[in-house]
């Protein structure tokens, strides 16, 4: 059974841009009602070891172990992709319920409509409007 907060590795072919290639670690951010039901696709975040994300607003650090991932990796709130059940590969772990709380926050700090204003300043006001997380 599929849960909210789960990692598994993906295949989504080759790389265009700045999206991942081949096989890459992802985690379930659709909620359980849907994951349980027969849709047959689900909602899933990229997972990227590349830490310089980190710094990027609303982003994700995870720390080496969570998940059981291998090593410090990054939730990148803005690459958000609806795959078959059919392509979810191996089944790496899952995240906890307060991890993913602060992932579906930095999504929602993505998603939720703002004014524009000058980049620096919005990404200001964004890196300030993240709650910590201990």
């Amino acid at each position: 059974m599929i849960n909210q907060g789960d990692l598994f590795r993906i295949d989504l072919d080759e790389p265009t841009g700045s999206e991942p290639g081949y096989l890459h670690p992802y985690v379930v951010i659709q909620n359980n009602v849907f994951n349980h039901s027969r849709i047959n696709t689900v909602v899933v975040c990229g997972v990227t070891s590349n830490l310089t994300r980190a710094t990027s607003p609303a982003n994700v650090l995870l720390e080496s172990g969570e998940g059981h991932l291998p090593q410090r990796s990054v939730v990148n709130v803005t690459q958000i992709y609806t795959v078959t059940k059919a392509d979810l590969g191996e089944k790496i772990g899952a995240l906890s319920p307060r991890r993913m709380r602060q992932i579906l926050d930095g999504i929602k700090l993505v998603l939720e409509p703002r004014e524009a204003a000058p980049e620096s300043a919005t990404l200001s006001r964004l890196h300030e409007a993240q709650e910590p997380y201990a």
